[in-house]
């Protein structure tokens, strides 16, 4: 499993880890904070940094979002002007219209 704060390190105080678009994200159950960044690729390829170096990689095709590698399903919910996903214990806040899930 991935987590945002990982070794106890406040995730809000911390920098993003790659460059380009923000967006929120955390632990289940935990408020989401803006310090996860997304790195879009070829083929609808989404990977989702965390501020720790962690990472997950998400595909998109078309109204589908699932999990692009490991066994983990992907849960995709409508939140206002976002898509909520939830993988592996953490949620990720995506600007956008809703998928939908996949494997």
């Amino acid at each position: 499993m991935l987590g945002v704060a990982g070794c106890g390190a406040d995730p809000a105080s911390q920098p993003a880890a790659q460059a380009g678009e923000t967006v929120s994200c955390g632990p289940v159950g935990e408020t989401l904070l803006p310090v996860c960044t997304v790195e879009r690729e070829a083929g609808g390829l989404l990977i989702l940094h965390h501020p720790d170096g962690g990472f997950r990689r998400l595909q998109l095709q078309g109204n589908l979002i699932s999990a692009a590698d490991g066994a983990e399903v992907a849960t995709v919910a409508r939140r206002a002007a976002a898509i909520e996903v939830t993988i592996g214990g953490m949620r990720y806040r995506l600007p956008g219209k809703p998928g939908t899930a996949g494997r």
